[in-house]
């Protein structure tokens, strides 16, 4: 028997053997290591090590699933698949640890959302499904890189501030005032507004995207002549 033969069976096996387990962890242990390159270049919370070791680690839990009832045809006490189940519930744990809140902007939540991918990539590995593993990576790679820029596009790459324009009048003209905040390419994703008609007073609250390196004295100065403007703040 050939080495590529060899290498073909053991690859198609069902049966988890040192080989198929050496095979199917190596082959985790490179797609694990793609995102996490992608995350590392990023400086995102979890890199290159964090994203190889929890596809590692799920592929391991997938190979003792399949493995125990394979070795252990009597085994009653329990089931087996609930190991691999177990790893999307404890890997949760991982993904609420890279989300950042601060302020109403909230960071993070794709770089969760990639901990959760790597975990089911590892598991199909695991439970050798190569060409599915291989074509969620690179679909995940391509939502990371080509996706970014229909963000940039859409004006949805920054990062979310409260915008809070406290007016000298409960009637300010929201129409002005929101068409002056998105003159200055800053998208409104959420607003709300409260009047106090004995005070003659409003408060307008937004939820903005904005660019992070962006200057607020224009935006501030654009606002503050609309009149009718006593105070203004955002909060970063």
């Amino acid at each position: 028997m050939d080495l590529y033969t060899a290498l073909k069976e053991t690859i198609l096996s069902t049966d988890i053997n040192v080989y198929t387990a050496l095979v199917r962890l190596l082959a985790s242990f490179l797609l694990g290591a793609i995102i996490g390159v992608e995350r590392q270049i990023r400086r995102r919370e979890a890199g290159l090590r964090t994203f190889t070791l929890i596809c590692l680690g799920s592929t391991l839990a997938m190979l003792l699933s399949i493995w125990i009832p394979q070795t252990y045809p009597d085994f009653l006490n329990g089931d087996p698949g609930r190991i691999a189940a177990q790893v999307l519930t404890g890997v949760g744990f991982l993904g609420a640890g890279a989300i950042i809140q601060s302020h109403g902007s909230v960071y993070g939540l794709t770089t969760a959302a990639c901990i959760w991918v790597v975990a089911v990539i590892g598991l199909a590995v695991g439970a050798g499904m190569y060409i599915e593993a291989i074509v969620v990576t690179v679909l995940t790679i391509m939502v990371l890189v080509s996706l970014e820029l229909l963000e940039k596009k859409m004006m949805l790459s920054g990062v979310n501030k409260i915008l809070t324009i406290v007016c000298s009048t409960s009637s300010p003209d929201l129409k002005k005032i929101y068409e002056t905040i998105e003159s200055f390419n800053i998208y409104i994703v959420t607003s709300s507004y409260d009047y106090n008609y004995d005070k003659n007073t409003a408060v307008l609250i937004y939820k903005v995207n904005v660019n992070s390196k962006s200057s607020y004295l224009r935006l501030f100065e654009g606002i503050r002549m609309l009149g009718n403007i006593s105070e203004i703040k955002i909060l970063t």
